[in-house]
């Protein structure tokens, strides 16, 4: 019985074509994400903790996914693939 794939779990600017439950660099995006959610439910939080976190998402942003795509161990290609510029 062979895996069938669900395109719509594809990274599109991926070269390696994995999952998105797989990529490192969505990875990295969502632990921030879950800091940050879990640091804001507690009633009293640092707001500076709050602040660099949002920074933090606010600059993974601007990268891309494609900013780790040198260090990725799924990237088989020599080539990582340009950011998209806006």
């Amino acid at each position: 019985m062979t895996k069938k794939i669900n395109k719509k779990k594809i990274v599109g600017i991926c070269h390696a074509g994995i999952n998105k439950t797989a990529c490192p660099s969505i990875g990295k995006t969502r632990h921030i994400r879950i800091k940050l959610l879990a640091l804001q439910r507690q009633k009293d939080f640092d707001i500076k903790k709050v602040m660099k976190l949002r920074a933090e998402l606010k600059e993974r942003k601007i990268q891309g996914i494609a900013a780790d795509c040198e260090s990725c161990g799924f990237n088989t290609s020599g080539k990582a693939p340009a950011t998209a510029t806006q």
